[in-house]
């Protein structure tokens, strides 16, 4: 099967890359840069030169390929593309960039996703993915929990809300969505690494609160297997 995947040279992006070439699946991976493709090829995977902010380029990607993966989102604000980056800068308050910055990657991801679904049309699979940190709190959540509008994350609710447009229209999309700590290879991403540096800092072990919450998490590895 020929896969179309994008932030494929991110955390879990890469190691889904890895999962499906070890698996004898061709993947097309979305590179928005000289070095991204060139890292994409030493891993034996097919660059396809795009942004997740170029429809364009997402449609010629996914037209070409058996199934998709979406992965990529702007985790930082060097991730957005200088006219995404102006508009937020200068889209009004200094005071109101976060919030400008989180609704911009939130538009983002869902065009990003509706233009991929719609490319591949009915019949060819779609994983996309979200966060476990929108759904309600205080309670173990399970995949029959839909987002709390008022809950950490949730202004990417909208993100679920596509996939969900796309499978309504006969896309075969579904979603995976990903806890808060998802560890790996030194743990250098997310949550994680901050905990191992204040017990290491500090020579303790901290914990939120009483310490009877629970914060789920997956090895980067395990969630690539769920992915393909």
């Amino acid at each position: 099967m020929r896969v179309f995947v994008t932030g494929e040279t991110g955390f879990i992006g890469s190691a889904v890359v890895e999962e499906l070439i070890g698996h004898w699946h061709d993947v097309i991976g979305l590179a928005r840069s000289d070095a991204a493709a060139a890292t994409l090829t030493a891993a034996g995977a097919a660059p396809h030169h795009g942004s997740v902010e170029d429809p364009d380029s997402l449609r010629r990607g996914a037209r070409q390929a058996d199934a998709a993966i979406h992965t990529a989102y702007f985790h930082q604000f060097s991730h957005a593309g200088l006219a995404t980056r102006l508009r937020v800068v200068l889209g009004g308050s200094p005071r109101r960039i976060v919030p400008r910055f989180l609704r911009a990657t939130s538009a983002s991801d869902r065009t990003a996703i509706t233009t991929i679904g719609q490319a591949l049309g009915t019949g060819r699979p779609f994983v996309s993915t979200f966060g476990t940190l929108a759904l309600p709190a205080g309670r173990l959540a399970t995949e029959n929990d839909d987002i709390d509008p008022d809950g950490v994350g949730a202004l990417r609710g909208a993100t679920e809300r596509a996939v969900a447009d796309l499978a309504g229209r006969g896309v075969r999309a579904s979603l995976v969505r990903l806890p808060p700590i998802v560890h790996g290879d030194g743990d250098h991403h997310g949550f994680l690494p901050r905990f191992i540096g204040y017990a290491r800092k500090y020579g303790v072990s901290g914990y939120a609160g009483d310490g009877r919450n629970r914060w789920p998490s997956v090895h980067r590895f395990d969630a690539a297997r769920l992915f393909v």
